[in-house]
């Protein structure tokens, strides 16, 4: 038998995120503005939604998943590129 820990349940607050960020949350991209493989574009300035944690290798524990207007999918990007609005 194999022991998977503890299932997360409907009542418990979602996980803590990395920065101390939340889901939902507005944040804008800080970073250099380019277009990602994907074809994703990151545009300094603009302004995306918090959707969970980090979900690519390198990012992961050190960053959060970011929904930008007009992309098809989240990005992970590193809390030293995202920030709250002033």
């Amino acid at each position: 038998m194999v022991s998977r820990g503890r299932q997360h349940e409907a009542s418990d607050p979602p996980p803590a995120l990395p920065g101390g960020y939340t889901v939902g949350e507005k944040v804008f991209y800080t970073w250099t503005s380019g277009t990602l493989a994907s074809g994703d574009k990151l545009v300094h300035g603009q302004q995306g939604e918090v959707t969970g944690p980090a979900t690519a290798e390198s990012v992961k524990g050190k960053g959060v998943s970011v929904l930008f207007p007009g992309n098809k999918g989240n990005v992970s990007c590193l809390l030293t590129s995202v920030g709250r609005p002033p």
